[in-house]
């Protein structure tokens, strides 16, 4: 984690309570919770891990994964959580340290195996998130 990004402690229950969860992929459907995936499935997206535990904890400040004007999650929990990364993403949501040269094209693999081997690997603070398998056409 980069000295810009900081962990948000507690329960999330403030002013700003941050995003639900997003629909499921697979039903094509709103159902008004989403994170950002409202006008195509194919944006990055969380959701809840087993359907048991909200995120209790999300980096700050949060940030967009692409520059798509209708991919606009930009806070990303830490724990309990399946992310799934859209092709077009190319930001790592945890740090600053991915993609420093901010190439744009053909980095969705890179940034899903860069956050399971150096977030995900880092267990205390990531290891219970799960990235999702890339999009299959």
């Amino acid at each position: 984690m980069s000295s810009s990004q900081s962990l948000c402690f507690g329960n999330n229950r403030g002013p700003d309570p941050g995003p639900e969860p997003g629909p499921d992929p697979g039903t094509g459907t709103n159902t008004g919770t989403s994170t950002g995936t409202d006008s195509t499935p194919q944006g990055s997206y969380w959701r809840v891990l087993y359907g048991l535990y909200e995120p209790r904890y999300w980096v700050e400040p949060g940030k967009l994964l692409c520059d798509c004007p209708s991919h606009d999650v930009s806070r990303w929990p830490t724990e309990l959580a399946e992310l799934t990364i859209a092709s077009c993403a190319y930001r790592c949501p945890y740090c600053d340290e991915f993609n420093k040269n901010g190439r744009t094209r053909l980095m969705a693999s890179n940034l899903r195996r860069h956050i399971t081997k150096t977030h995900i690997g880092n267990a205390p603070v990531y290891g219970t998130l799960v990235v999702a398998p890339g999009w299959k056409k």
